[in-house]
């Protein structure tokens, strides 16, 4: 069973059969319902991820201008996992039962959620304070701390994801009635992606107003999955003006106009649907490369923060014979070589963990790691 993003991320289960001689090989059903370009899009996707939360371990005061640029380039990935989890989700729709569907869900993301974050909540708690919380936090009893870390996701940088994609999985019974019964409302995506544009992902309401801000995007990955070969024909002849959305909101983030407008959305937006066109074309240049990483990507987001953290805390104290305190320790000059040993580092370790893991508990791996 391939669990991946397009699983855990709202969508349902991908199977694949492993042959001797061909590992890939796809039954006759699961040829119809198995998308190589979509899984290669999951395993570039986290790669972005893992990489965007490597660029604050560097210093970039050497480089501001490489800062920003990769910055704009990877930050906001989470983009592409909501649009591949609507592509999915609608795709694989036929079989989905709510009961099952919530079910699979507190198994694989749910209970895996709460076990790894049993670290982050006992440092966070007990022996340092977590920067960008609210000042007030850290008056309230331990256990009130550990609710609002879990409810936000705030206790682990890439956590958040969590608590905002587990309101797609409440709503999703909504979301199948637009699909089957009002495909028309899909027009909305237009306004919504105006509105998250104008009004960005941070708000004071922590997963609602996240999930507000990607609403379009998993709705564009439901439409692009809906209307397959009417979309693939509308990126086809439109591209390039995708990709003028794209270089205009890139250079919006790179050199710092004023916000609002919020450039990521519409550059990531845009970038998902030239990304699903291009890969659609093209993944045979990739093949099954990715494979493994895709397969377990959701795992990987749950786990390649901590690998970051003790990589940073593992040079500083080389570099600096100090022990990492949780503020700066960026002292390694940030470039374009620096960035890709650092994230390929937490990766490689991420992906390494997960395969033992995998390889001691075999299916039950998934309720403890999501992969």
């Amino acid at each position: 069973m391939l669990v991946g993003l397009g699983v855990t991320f709202g969508a349902t289960t991908v199977l694949l059969t492993r042959k001797t001689g061909n590992p890939w090989r796809n039954t006759m059903t699961e040829r119809r319902d198995y998308q190589q370009h979509i899984h290669v899009f999951r395993g570039l996707a986290i790669m972005g991820i893992v990489m965007a939360h490597t660029i604050p371990s560097l210093d970039w005061s050497q480089a501001p201008l490489t800062s920003r640029l990769i910055d704009a380039m990877v930050n906001e990935s989470s983009v592409f996992f909501f649009f591949i989890a609507g592509y999915l989700f609608q795709h694989l729709s036929a079989r989905f039962v709510f009961r099952n569907y919530l079910r699979q869900k507190l198994l694989t993301v749910i209970l895996p959620y709460l076990i790894l974050s049993i670290p982050a909540l006992i440092v966070f708690t007990q022996f340092t304070q977590r920067t960008g919380m609210w000042p007030w936090f850290y008056d309230l009893p331990v256990w009130e701390q550990v609710g609002l870390f879990l409810l936000t996701g705030k206790h682990l940088a890439p956590l958040w994801f969590v608590p905002t994609i587990s309101l797609f999985y409440l709503v999703a019974p909504l979301l199948l009635w637009v699909d089957r019964r009002m495909p028309r409302l899909y027009w909305l995506i237009i306004p919504l992606l105006v509105v998250s544009t104008w009004v960005g992902r941070d708000g004071p309401n922590g997963p609602i107003d996240k999930a507000m801000y990607l609403l379009p995007a998993y709705l564009l990955g439901m439409a692009f999955s809906h209307h397959k070969d009417r979309a693939m024909a509308l990126v086809q002849r439109w591209w390039w003006a995708l990709l003028i959305v794209v270089a205009v909101s890139c250079a919006g983030l790179v050199f710092q106009w004023p916000v609002p407008p919020h450039y990521h959305m519409p550059m990531k937006a845009a970038a998902c649907l030239l990304l699903v066109w291009v890969l659609y074309r093209h993944h045979h240049l990739v093949g099954h490369r990715l494979n493994f990483v895709a397969e377990v990507s959701f795992g990987i987001f749950f786990i390649h923060a901590y690998f970051i953290s003790a990589i940073k805390v593992a040079t500083v104290y080389l570099m600096e014979g100090s022990v990492y305190k949780g503020v700066g320790g960026d002292v390694i000059p940030g470039n374009l070589p620096m960035l890709f040993l650092y994230a390929g580092a937490a990766l490689l370790l991420s992906t390494a963990t997960i395969w033992v893991v995998k390889k001691m508990l075999g299916k039950h791996s998934r309720k403890l790691i999501g992969a």
